[in-house]
């Protein structure tokens, strides 16, 4: 029957984004099976570990930036019962239904092609794009730094482009650094199992590249002057 989420719950909401802490309360309130939350920020430690046990497939998780959580069903005894998957899909429609009432988009790791993660529910990029640093994620130093970024359109993309000519008197690497944001982003997209490149993404990416080789051309001709 509906419930209402225990101290240990809210505390482990602690940082989420509040419209994703909303739903995951109404959720609760409207739900017949009762759930727990495991899990809501986690530090780049606690993700790196993850990554390495094959629990998680990548460096960029929104659990990092507040905007992801995971719950999972609890039996009369309070325990989870992870050998009966099935019951994971019988509070998807809670978690949905109080996400529609709340106006706010979601995304179930239970629905992805590929990875399903039953426990995970997050806030989309499309409508969220405030996403962890791609900076140093790939060496052993990890440092994440959190911006809010503005949904990749053309028109963001042009104005990439701008920057990246205008910067290329300074160097090729700096304005490939500006040119390259369009291709992490398609990066971001299929590392976290969230959906398949389309072709806006791959507009995008030949964009970026023609900017990568505008800009090594134009350094090489300052080069040669």
């Amino acid at each position: 029957m509906p419930f209402e989420l225990s101290p240990s719950d809210e505390q482990k909401l602690a940082g989420i984004h509040p419209k994703l802490a909303a739903v995951i309360r109404r959720a609760a309130r409207n739900c017949p099976i009762r759930f727990k939350v495991l899990e809501g920020m986690r530090t780049v430690d606690r993700q790196r570990q993850l990554v390495k046990k094959g629990a998680s497939k990548t460096m960029n998780s929104r659990h990092l930036t507040g905007h992801a959580v995971d719950i999972a069903p609890v039996d009369q005894e309070g325990k989870i019962p992870w050998t009966d998957w099935p019951m994971f899909y019988k509070i998807a429609p809670c978690v949905k239904a109080a996400a529609k009432a709340e106006g706010v988009p979601i995304e179930w790791g239970g629905d992805w092609k590929s990875f399903k993660d039953g426990p995970h529910w997050q806030l989309p990029f499309k409508q969220f794009p405030k996403v962890a640093s791609r900076v140093g994620l790939m060496g052993d130093d990890i440092s994440v730094a959190v911006a809010d970024e503005p949904p990749y359109t053309l028109e963001t993309e042009g104005e990439a482009a701008t920057k990246a000519v205008a910067t290329a008197g300074g160097g090729a690497v700096t304005g490939a650094a500006i040119a390259l944001e369009p291709i992490g982003k398609a990066v971001d997209t299929l590392t976290s199992q969230q959906s398949e490149l389309t072709s806006g993404d791959l507009i995008r990416i030949v964009i970026a590249v023609g900017i990568i080789a505008l800009t090594a051309w134009l350094a090489y001709r300052k080069a040669k002057s």
